[in-house]
This record gives C-alpha cells, structure tokens and sequence, in this order.
C-alpha cells in the first residue's frame, strides 16, 4: 500500500495492494509520509476502496463540499459506533457520514435546523443507535460551539443502520424504517392509545417487529400449527384482529404474504404489550 496524497496525518488517498485507489484512516497512519512511500498498514483502521472512475469522481467532488476535518470527524464518529453498538460498518458511511457532517455545519452557521417525521419511530424502533447518536450530537456541540439539536440524532441513526445492513442503501433503509412505522401506527389506531417508548413489553414488541419486518424482506417464512393458532386467536381475539390488519395492510401494500405462525407471534407480542 503506496501513499498517493495525505490528506491530513490520520487520512490519506492509496493505491492498496490490489491496484486499487483507496481512502485510509487511522491515528497517524500518514505521519512523516510523502507520495510514493509505503503506508504503515498496522494503523490502517477504516478502508474505503474508490470503485472506478465514479468512486474517484465521488470523492473529488465530496473534497470539494466538505473539509478534510469533516472526513476525521466522520472516522472517528464511526470508530466509536462500531466500538459502543458492535457494528461493523460497510465503507460506503464515511462518505455519507462525512457529507452529512459537512452539511449539517453548513446549516448550523446559517441557523438553520430540521427533523425528520421518522424522529420519534427511529428512537422507538433503535433506542441503542439513537441513544449512542444523541451522545454524538452533544459532543459535537462542544466541539463546534454550534447548539445542534438533538433532531439530529436521528439522521446519525440511518447512517448507521444503513452502513450495518446488506441492504441496497439508504433509500431501503428508509423503507424498512417506515414499513414499521406503518406497522406501529395500525396498532396505537387499533387499541386507541399511544405507547411509551421505555415500557418493557412495548421494546419487546419493536424488536419482534424488525425482525419480523427483516424475515419478510429476505423471503423467510415462520410456519406453526394451525390448531395452535386457532387457540391463540380465540384467546387473544383483540389481539389477533390487530394482527390480522398488519397481515392485510403489508399484502396489499407490500404484496407479502404474511404466514400463520407471523400472525401468531404478533398476536402474542400484541397481548403483551397490552396487558
């Protein structure tokens, strides 16, 4: 690994061992190096491979929006989340993060703050990811003097969960974020009430959701036996209705075909919640 340019002393653009050009960060990873002389690889912690002409175009264009200090804070905000929330990120959230970051600061020199609807789903549906991101929000504060808004916390979570996911990108990350809130919302119409996001049961429920939200996306199927689903539905009657909604609203929404068994452990995670 040959250094092309160093871009401050912890980020520096490589030729890796493949041929390939590449973006490198780590403490000190490009200290006392000139262009040509190899990179200590031992202090490579992030690898980000520029794939073709566009990558390279990508970046180049990100350099000239954002600073290089953006890039570092974005490793480092990065670094921390793997440590803390036992990620391992795909390569793809340092650019993102990093735009992200550049932009962000744009707007809190003119003033200029935002939310996203999804606010309050986001920190229901990943309360570690938005309780590390609310973390990340406050020291940012401090470190640019800027009062950021803790709204912000959630657009640092779909970085996140995007960069987490074997996914096609943000943009499937926001449909799988919606697709439960969508499922969260039929359920507070159905019983007619909100739910408190650090209830014990209403967590349980989130949880079960992604999850169940992840198996319908990759095809999986949960099979019971009918009989059993049958007691549970005469038990459960409410319960059952509210999941049999979900059921409706995804195949015809979504086209899912959502098995007995999902329906089933709805319905328990339902009666739950609710008693």
């Amino acid at each position: 690994m040959k250094l092309i340019k160093a871009l401050n002393n912890n980020v520096a653009l490589v030729r890796d061992r493949k041929g390939q050009e590449a973006v490198v960060m780590g403490r000190g990873v490009a200290f006392g190096c000139k262009p040509g002389d190899p990179v200590r690889e031992a202090l490579v912690e992030k690898h980000f491979v520029l794939n073709g002409d566009n990558g390279k175009k990508d970046f180049d264009s990100l350099l000239k929006r954002i600073t290089v200090d953006d890039i570092e804070l974005a490793s480092g905000i990065v670094r921390e989340g793997e440590e803390q929330l036992g990620y391992r990120c795909n390569d793809s959230i340092l650019l993102t993060l990093s735009d992200h970051l550049g932009m962000l600061l744009e707007r809190m020199k003119e003033g200029i703050h935002f939310g996203t609807p999804l606010e309050w789903d986001i920190k229901l549906i990943y309360p570690k990811e938005y309780e590390f991101a609310r973390k990340v929000v406050a020291d940012l504060s401090k470190k640019t003097g800027y009062e950021i808004p803790e709204q912000e916390a959630a657009f640092i979570v779909l970085h996140f969960i995007n960069a987490n996911s074997s996914g096609s990108g943000m943009e499937e990350t926001m449909m799988y974020t919606k697709i439960i809130q969508n499922i969260l919302n039929i359920s507070k119409l159905h019983y007619g009430r909100e739910f408190q996001e650090d209830n014990f049961d209403v967590s349980r429920f989130v949880t079960h959701v992604r999850y169940f939200v992840k198996r319908q996306m990759s095809g999986e199927r949960l099979e019971i036996d009918e009989s059993i689903a049958a007691v549970i539905a005469q038990k459960c009657p409410e319960d059952y209705k509210c999941a049999r909604k979900i059921s409706r609203f995804l195949h015809q929404t979504y086209g899912w075909e959502v098995s007995e068994g999902e329906e089933l452990y709805l319905t328990l995670h339902l009666n739950r919640m609710n008693n």
